[in-house]
């Protein structure tokens, strides 16, 4: 679970009040070769969903209309020779306070995990985690499905304050897509936005509880400015989350 200040997604912003965000994963692991060129793969169901906090203004789904987004998501994962991760997952949106029609999204999602290949950096477990994510979308009201794709990197490292174990995270990316941003002036942005932020995260009781981790941290957005996004020239969003493993 989390919550942040706002409600910004490839880099549009779709709720200005602090968001409650809840979500639960359930995950089977269905192959375990250590050695082989598949080193692990699941599968996997879940549900996420942002709810609006504070004073909402009443809508036509009435006391539901602070139920932005509900959505439900199946997908598999493998990982090879225990660098590479692969994820594929469907995704299903929907709004129990209509705020938009439901729709469906296709995701793909390639990582590279380079950990312990930085001996020169003098920084704990330091890793770039580079990313590219692909999401196109299927059925879309009111528009063209739109392809959308994020690279990315996250320079992350383990360091101690206060004593505490702490890991820290610090996300650069970009969002691209061929119909998702709209232009103010009309037509289509090919450039949606460049993100960025850090992310404090560590294990408040990693003995008697050790699935629990604790985050923290802010984003800062800088959006396109010819894309109607709902962004100022940029855009600082506070968040906190807490993830319980079993």
């Amino acid at each position: 679970m989390g919550a942040v200040t706002e409600y910004i997604s490839r880099g549009v912003m779709f709720a200005e009040e602090v968001s409650f965000q809840p979500s639960a994963t359930i995950s089977l692991d269905v192959a375990d070769d250590k050695g082989g060129l598949v080193t692990d793969a699941s599968v996997f169901v879940g549900t996420w969903a942002s709810v609006k906090l504070g004073s909402v203004p009443p809508g036509p789904a009435g006391r539901l209309t602070r139920f932005y987004e509900t959505d439900l998501y199946a997908g598999a994962a493998i990982q090879l020779v225990d660098r590479w991760n692969f994820s594929a997952t469907y995704y299903r949106y929907e709004s129990l306070g209509d705020s938009f029609e439901g729709y469906n999204d296709l995701e793909f999602i390639a990582t590279y995990d380079d950990t312990g290949e930085w001996d020169g950096v003098p920084l704990d477990n330091f890793s770039l985690s580079p990313s590219l994510r692909l999401v196109q979308e299927a059925g879309r009201p009111g528009r063209k499905d739109a392809l959308y794709i994020q690279p990315s990197v996250t320079p992350s490292f383990d360091t101690n304050i206060a004593g505490a174990p702490i890991h820290v995270a610090i996300p650069l990316m970009i969002g691209l897509s061929d119909e998702y941003y709209d232009g103010i002036d009309g037509g289509k942005e090919t450039f949606g936005f460049f993100r960025t932020g850090i992310v404090l995260s560590g294990q408040p009781a990693p003995e008697s509880l050790p699935g629990l981790t604790v985050s923290g941290g802010v984003d800062l957005w800088v959006p396109n400015n010819d894309v109607a996004s709902g962004l100022d020239q940029y855009d600082v969003v506070g968040r906190i989350g807490l993830t319980w493993s079993l």
